[in-house]
């Protein structure tokens, strides 16, 4: 049986940081300590020019939803429009997607649910499809939306299909549940 996307791309990451690792444990020390700190700077380089995104991040943590949105699209914008960009690739990589504007798009949906803007949210996660229609994340995202609105059956086909291309099915499951809870929570309440 084939391996599913995520589980390649994880290989792909792990035999990249094994094979990385076995040379240079293979090269003389002083050798090795140098390309080590090229690697090192090279990767200082990559923080700085993905800063947007690494700022995004941390004001996501904290919990600063339109901080973290303007960031992502400053972070979207420098993808879409500079030519190296593709350079960026070990700063954005995941399991799920190698696409950085699909993942950023599903970044910022996120931060809109969070804003209790679930119908922008939904805009941003169809355009991550768009972007990479086998991005198994934002079907999650749509499925949660959608179960808020009480809608079990169709938010139920948006998590099978982010089963169906490699997301965990108990953590799916378990983000179907919590929008259910949620979803009967707010109705009680109004």
């Amino acid at each position: 049986m084939p391996l599913k996307r995520p589980q390649r791309y994880l290989l792909m990451i792990l035999s990249s940081a094994a094979v990385t690792w076995t040379v240079l444990r293979l090269m003389p020390l002083t050798t090795a300590l140098w390309l080590g700190l090229v690697f090192v700077i090279g990767a200082l380089i990559l923080a700085v020019w993905a800063r947007h995104l690494l700022m995004g991040r941390v004001r996501a943590r904290r919990r600063r939803w339109a901080l973290a949105i303007e960031s992502y699209q400053r972070f979207e914008k420098m993808l879409l429009t500079q030519r190296l960009s593709r350079w960026l690739t070990p700063v954005h990589i995941g399991i799920y997607t190698l696409d950085g504007v699909a993942r950023t798009r599903n970044l910022i949906g996120e931060a809109l649910m969070e804003l209790r803007r679930p119908e922008e949210a939904e805009g941003w996660f169809r355009a991550a499809l768009q972007r990479d229609p086998l991005y198994p994340v934002p079907y999650t995202n749509l499925g949660t939306i959608v179960a808020l609105r009480g809608q079990d059956a169709e938010a139920r086909r948006h998590f099978q299909k982010a089963v169906a291309l490699g997301f965990s099915p108990v953590a799916a499951e378990r983000l179907f549940q919590r929008a259910r809870q949620r979803a009967h929570t707010e109705r009680s309440l109004d």
